[in-house]
């Protein structure tokens, strides 16, 4: 099922800004240089695109865990960078 994200930035600006690797010398690419396009690129290629499952815990009125109840999250929120525009983390 494809997973309803929140907040995507349409048009963010490290999208415009050029890339700085060198593609003939694997020394002078990303992650061994610092270039912010492949870094926000990086990003923005970890947000989940299908609906996932997880192992949320249960507790009962004392605060003693209970057990384990599957919850398939349908639906994130994205916080974006303000400098770049990039994906800094995701929320549930």
């Amino acid at each position: 099922m494809k997973l309803k994200v929140n907040n995507r930035n349409g048009d963010p600006l490290w999208k415009k800004i050029a890339c700085k690797c060198h593609t003939s010398d694997i020394g002078l690419k990303y992650p061994l240089i610092e270039c912010v396009h492949c870094n926000c690129k990086r990003a923005d290629d970890s947000i989940p695109t299908q609906s996932f499952k997880i192992n949320q815990p249960v507790f009962d009125k004392q605060g003693k865990f209970t057990e384990n109840k599957v919850v398939e999250i349908k639906e994130i929120t994205l916080t974006n960078c303000d400098k770049y525009g990039s994906c800094i983390g995701w929320s549930f």
